[in-house]
């Protein structure tokens, strides 16, 4: 008989609710385990050390609350300016855990309101805090605000003048350009730096821009010192001083550069006294063109004088100087006085010629002037203000990657001429502890 393959039949397991309770262990909870005990530990010693750490801090405890803080809760290195503070947070942070207050900062800083320059008269409706702009624990210099903080308001659509980088087309070339240089002066660059060189008396041109613009030791940013005749063309326009009538055979020293017209007077008048004393056949010369001799020797000195002060003012002064009229006088010289900035008449202190904007010629030491300056040398007339165009500054500060374009490169925000001057304190009391 054949074998028959058939399954085998399987009985599924029964499980029900009795079943499965008769597998489980109802001792477990009640056995000892090491790993559960340690966990429990655990649970309650760690709040337990957080804090027992923490308590230096809430209690000001000896100097552990420094080495914790500093190690522990510090962000990062402060500011060069705040380098003193570094071990001393409660200077700033005057309440544990909360943000710098305002007050903190005006412990030291004035900060006074913004706009930076007095030629501004919008004011914020309403001044953001301190830290708002001014981002400590990131090291470097604290006044170098991220661009966001100046964009934010003026790239404003409904500015009339929009600003969102140094970029063409998205930041205005400078206005000075648009200005007059009004002092009464007459300067010539062209004069000065000719493309050829040539010896003109005695004077080897052209020149170099340092010869005449030398920065000042006392400025921060190294802005110039004032032009003056005395230190920078006396050496060459001495002559412009000689007053000697031409065709006496006699030398005199050259006329003080001085605003006081009666001093030059009475030294022209003493130097022919003593030019007479010491060749008393000079009053035999003749002054006029009829070659006719003076009637007497103090006549002839009133003449020379009067002839001398004539040829001086209006030959020689007018080389450089515009004259205003007066009525019974000779033309006297329009004022000039060291200027920082633009000339306004008739006083010598104007406004800079760049109204919200700040240059430094220290920190571009390392860079031709005319590689800024292109116009300089084709420059004839005192009215060009020379200026640099935006295009010049781009190569460096332009989308260049040199991240030399940020707007607190050029720009300040507090008016400096507004702060007030504070009662000086000891280092002890300023820095606390710090050291």
């Amino acid at each position: 008989m054949a074998h028959e393959n058939k399954p085998l039949s399987y009985e599924a397991r029964v499980r029900d609710t009795k079943g499965v309770a008769q597998r489980v262990d109802l001792e477990y909870l009640r056995r000892p385990s090491r790993f559960r005990d340690l966990r429990r530990r655990l649970t309650w010693m760690a709040p337990a050390v957080a804090l027992a750490a923490a308590a230096p801090f809430v209690l000001g405890i000896g100097k552990m609350e420094q080495v914790f803080s500093k190690k522990v809760f510090s962000n990062g290195p402060v500011a060069r300016a705040h380098a003193v503070f570094e071990s001393n947070c409660k200077v700033c942070h005057t309440a544990a855990f909360s943000r710098v207050p305002n007050q903190a900062c005006l412990a030291c800083h004035d900060g006074p309101s913004h706009p930076a320059k007095a030629v501004d008269t919008a004011r914020l409706p309403q001044e953001p805090r301190c830290t708002a702009c001014h981002v400590e624990h990131r090291g470097g210099e604290l006044a170098a605000v991220a661009d966001g903080n100046c964009t934010g308001c003026h790239s404003e659509k409904s500015r009339r003048v929009q600003v969102a980088s140094f970029r063409p087309g998205r930041h205005p070339d400078f206005p000075a350009r648009s200005r007059v240089d009004e002092r009464p002066l007459r300067l010539n660059h062209a004069a000065h730096l000719p493309a050829q060189p040539k010896t003109i008396r005695g004077m080897k041109l052209p020149m170099r821009c340092a010869d005449c613009h030398t920065t000042s030791a006392a400025s921060p940013t190294g802005d110039f010192e004032p032009v003056t005749f005395e230190k920078h063309c006396r050496s060459c326009h001495r002559r412009e001083l000689e007053f000697v009538l031409p065709g006496l055979p006699v030398e005199a020293p050259p006329a003080p550069h001085t605003k006081d017209a009666p001093a030059i007077r009475r030294f022209i008048a003493e130097t022919y006294q003593g030019l007479v004393a010491a060749n008393p056949s000079l009053v035999t010369r003749p002054l006029d063109r009829d070659l006719q001799p003076e009637r007497s020797a103090a006549a002839w000195m009133a003449k020379a004088s009067s002839r001398s002060e004539e040829y001086l003012f209006q030959n020689k002064c007018k080389y450089c100087h515009e004259f205003e009229p007066r009525s019974g006088e000779l033309p006297a010289v329009r004022h000039v006085s060291p200027i920082r900035g633009r000339w306004v008449d008739p006083g010598p202190d104007g406004e800079p010629w760049l109204l919200r904007g700040e240059f430094s010629h220290r920190a571009h030491r390392a860079v031709a002037c005319s590689s800024c300056h292109t116009t300089a040398r084709a420059s004839a007339k005192t009215a060009d203000v020379l200026i640099p165009r935006m295009p010049a500054c781009l190569p460096c500060h332009g989308p260049s990657g040199t991240r030399l374009d940020q707007c607190s490169q050029c720009h300040l925000y507090h008016n400096k001429l507004q702060e007030r001057d504070r009662d000086r304190r000891p280092v002890e009391e300023l820095i606390g502890g710090a050291l």
